[in-house]
This record gives C-alpha cells, sequence and structure tokens, in this order.
C-alpha cells in the first residue's frame, strides 16, 4: 500500500512538472509567435545636398498580422535658404499590402505649423490641410492598389522596396504612388540598375541598384542583401539619403 502511494504520488509530481514544462514551451511560443507577428524596425536617415549634411530622419516601422503603421520625425535646413529651419512629423497606416488606411503629418517651418490628414477609400483620397491660412480639402483619384511616398519623407521609400518583387523576370514594374504635400500621384516605374559596393563610415557592402523613374525625376535606391534600404540618390539635385 505505502509502495503504490509512493509511486502514486511520484507520478502527480511528474505530472505537474511535466504540465509546468509544457505550460512554460506555450509561453515561449507565444512569445516567439508574437516577435513573428510584430516585427519593429528602427532606424535614422542623414539628409545630405552637394556632400554637406542638412538634417535627418529618425524614423519606426512597425509591421503586424495584417497591417503596417510607420512614424518619423525629419529635421533639416533649407539648402537654398539655410537659415530655414523645417521639422515634419508623421504617421502612416496602412494593411499589409501597404495600401494606406490613415495618415497625418505635422509640419513646422520657422514656426509655422500646418496638418495633413488623409482619409483613403476605394479609388478615392482625400486631404484636409489646415495651418495659418483657411482650411481646405482636396482629393484624388487611384487606383486600387497604391503606395504613399510623400516629399521629404524619406522612410516611405522603404514601402516601395517591400513591394518590389526581386524575383520577377520582368524588366521594369510600375507602381502608383500619392503625394499629400503636393496633392498629386503619378507613376513610377522602378528598375534594376545594376550590382555596386556602398562604401560607408569605412565599411564596402555589396547592393542591389534599383532605379525610380518618374518621368521627371531619376531617384536611385540601393537595396543591402537582406534587401534593406540603404540609400536613396537623386543625382539631379545633388541629394543623397543615408541610413546611419
Amino acid at each position: 500500500m505505502h509502495g503504490y502511494l509512493d509511486t502514486h504520488r511520484t507520478t502527480k509530481a511528474v505530472l505537474w512538472v511535466l504540465f509546468a514544462l509544457i505550460v512554460a514551451a506555450a509561453v515561449s511560443w507565444a512569445q516567439a509567435l508574437g516577435k513573428v507577428d510584430q516585427q519593429v524596425e528602427e532606424g535614422e536617415f542623414t539628409i545630405l545636398v552637394s556632400g554637406r549634411e542638412i538634417g535627418n530622419e529618425k524614423f519606426v516601422v512597425q509591421r503586424g498580422p495584417d497591417s503596417v503603421a510607420s512614424n518619423s520625425v525629419v529635421e533639416f535646413r533649407s539648402p537654398t535658404q539655410p537659415a530655414q529651419r523645417i521639422r515634419l512629423e508623421s504617421r502612416l497606416e496602412m494593411d499589409g499590402n501597404y495600401l494606406p488606411r490613415q495618415y497625418s503629418l505635422k509640419s513646422d517651418v520657422d514656426g509655422k505649423s500646418g496638418i495633413i490628414s488623409g482619409t483613403f477609400d476605394p479609388n478615392q483620397v482625400m486631404f484636409n490641410y489646415s495651418g495659418t491660412g483657411t482650411p481646405f480639402r482636396r482629393g484624388l483619384l487611384v487606383g486600387k492598389q497604391y503606395t504613399l511616398l510623400d516629399s521629404n519623407i524619406y522612410h516611405h521609400f522603404i514601402f516601395l522596396v517591400r513591394r518590389f518583387n526581386f524575383k520577377s523576370r520582368e524588366k521594369d514594374q510600375k507602381f502608383e504612388v500619392v503625394i499629400p504635400q503636393e496633392t498629386d500621384s503619378g507613376v513610377l516605374k522602378i528598375s534594376r540598375l545594376k550590382e555596386d559596393e556602398l562604401t560607408h563610415r569605412g565599411r564596402k557592402r555589396a547592393m542591389r541598384v534599383l532605379l525610380a523613374d518618374s518621368g521627371a525625376l531619376l531617384i536611385q535606391l540601393w537595396v543591402d542583401e537582406n534587401l534593406v534600404l540603404q540609400k536613396i540618390a537623386v543625382p539631379g539635385r545633388a541629394l543623397e539619403v543615408l541610413r546611419r
């Protein structure tokens, strides 16, 4: 009888240990899945014009199971009016395919503030503008899939790179983009330009260089082996944006 009781207690103890291990494993898996479902990327870009640093952009991109959101703060001096200080704060919410859901931009140019907010309906975008003048609204007609790419918000190019299909054999891929500060939309044709090396802070890294052509402007997007955007270059405007 005593032997049976000892064995029974031992069995119960083993079961409790196994249960604890299973719970611990479940928690670990839940935490691991949480990391996969909620990916966060923090970064900073340095903005240069003609080789001279004029400002920076700090950004955070957060991806969930079916959504992507980004926040950024851009601070720079105007390359044509060095005394002019500009600060832009952006917030962009998208679905899992980078289609915008909500957008807001707060601007401060030498103390003069402005706000842009965007609402997105099927085939139509509406922006509200307010600031020192009379508030107004403007809308744009759009297609089913487009990407928001605002002026001087450089981390938005990350979403274009993520949408680019590097496995495709097509020479060119076209993407509709919406530019809130310009109240405009258009098409960017993106193609593979070349493979190159980027030397930054004394380190050489292999890069794939994409060429984005708006018809009026050529933009180079330098992407590393992990498909992370490391550099944006607009040779026609002597502009370079480098990831720190």
